[in-house]
C-alpha cells in the first residue's frame, strides 16, 4: 500500500497570510497626547453581545409558578341516620253517646223448648220429599213459626200421647219466659219442684207446633202439587 506525502506548501497565500502590527503595540518617545499618523487608537473596550440567530433564539421565559394543588376538604363524615320521632296519633273521642247494652226485661228466663214429630205428619211430608224437599228444612220451618207466636200460659199443658218419631228428629230452641207465670204454674202443678222448665212448658210449645207443623205440611203440598 503506497503511503500518501503530505503537500509541500511554497510560496505565500493570501488565505493564509496575516499581519498582527494592528494589535501590536507601537513603541513611542512621543507623549501620549500626540497622535501618530496611521495608527488607529485603540478601541475602547465594549461588552459584546453574543449574537443570536433570531431563528433559532429562544425567547426565555418566566418560570411558571408551579401549581399548587388547592386543598381539598375534607369530606364530612355522615351522621347516623337518627330514627324518626313517632308522630302520636290522635285519639278522637267519638261524640254519639254508647248504646247500653240492651237488657232482658225484668222478670224473664230462658227457656229450652222441644217439640217431637208425630209419625203420621212424618208420612204426610213424603210426597215433599219426592218433590226435592228435605224433612229437617220443613221441621225447621214450622219450629221457627212456632217460636214467634208461643205465649207462655199460667194454665198448665200436660204433655200428650202421641206416636212420636226420635227426637234426634224433633226441633229444639230456647226463648225467654215470663219467670212469674212459670212459678205460679209450678206452685199448682208441681209444689215438690221435680219438674224441670222445659218439662213444664213442653205441654204448651208441642201441641202449637203440631198445629203450625200441619199447616206448612199443607201449604207446601200445595204449593208443589
Amino acid at each position: 500500500m503506497v503511503r500518501r506525502k503530505k503537500p509541500q506548501i511554497t510560496g505565500e497565500d493570501p488565505k493564509y497570510a496575516h499581519t498582527f502590527e494592528r494589535l501590536r503595540p507601537v513603541e513611542s518617545d512621543m507623549p501620549p497626547d500626540v497622535k501618530i499618523p496611521g495608527v488607529a487608537g485603540e478601541a475602547p473596550q465594549t461588552a459584546t453581545r453574543p449574537i443570536t440567530n433570531p431563528q433559532t433564539a429562544e425567547t426565555p421565559t418566566a418560570p411558571k409558578p408551579k401549581a399548587t394543588s388547592k386543598p381539598v376538604p375534607p369530606k364530612p363524615k355522615k351522621q347516623p341516620a337518627q330514627p324518626k320521632a313517632k308522630t302520636p296519633r290522635k285519639t278522637t273521642i267519638s261524640q254519639s253517646t254508647p248504646t247500653a247494652p240492651v237488657a232482658a226485661p225484668k222478670g224473664d228466663r230462658q227457656i229450652t223448648l222441644d217439640a217431637a214429630v208425630k209419625r203420621e205428619q212424618a208420612e204426610a211430608m213424603k210426597p215433599l220429599l219426592e218433590k226435592g224437599l228435605q224433612q229437617r228444612d220443613i221441621i225447621m220451618l214450622a219450629g221457627r213459626r212456632t217460636t214467634e207466636q208461643f205465649e207462655l200460659s199460667p194454665t198448665y199443658v200436660p204433655k200428650p200421647d202421641a206416636d212420636r218419631l226420635p227426637m234426634s228428629e224433633g226441633y229444639h230452641t230456647s226463648k225467654r219466659l215470663d219467670a212469674a207465670t212459670l212459678d205460679a204454674m209450678r206452685d199448682k202443678h208441681d209444689p215438690l219442684r221435680v219438674r224441670s222448665d222445659p218439662a213444664m212448658v213442653r205441654g204448651q210449645f208441642e201441641t202449637l207446633f203440631w198445629q203450625i207443623l200441619d199447616d206448612v205440611i199443607a201449604e207446601l203440598l200445595q204449593r208443589y202439587s
